[in-house]
């Protein structure tokens, strides 16, 4: 008899990716080239909107595809897909 092992999911998404990259990944998933998990989703949001805090300058924004992060001269980020 083999021990049991748990067996966890790779995320797609990490804390080292680049703004680019991350918005490429929510852009790739809205468009349906990839499906990300509820989990992955919601990590990935987080990270675009706290390194975008951080990596943008007030009024700036970055666009790929149909997915725009924007953050504005308040300082509140925004992500939009159209």
């Amino acid at each position: 008899m083999q021990p049991s092992r748990s067996v966890q999911a790779v995320s797609a998404v990490n804390a080292d990716m680049s703004l680019k990259e991350l918005l490429q990944l929510v852009a790739d998933n809205h468009h349906g080239k990839i499906s990300l998990s509820d989990d992955d989703k919601t990590l990935a949001v987080g990270l675009l909107k706290s390194k975008g805090m951080d990596e943008l300058d007030y009024g700036e924004e970055m666009k790929v595809d149909k997915v725009r992060l924007v953050k504005r001269v308040t300082g509140a980020m925004g992500l939009y897909f159209s």
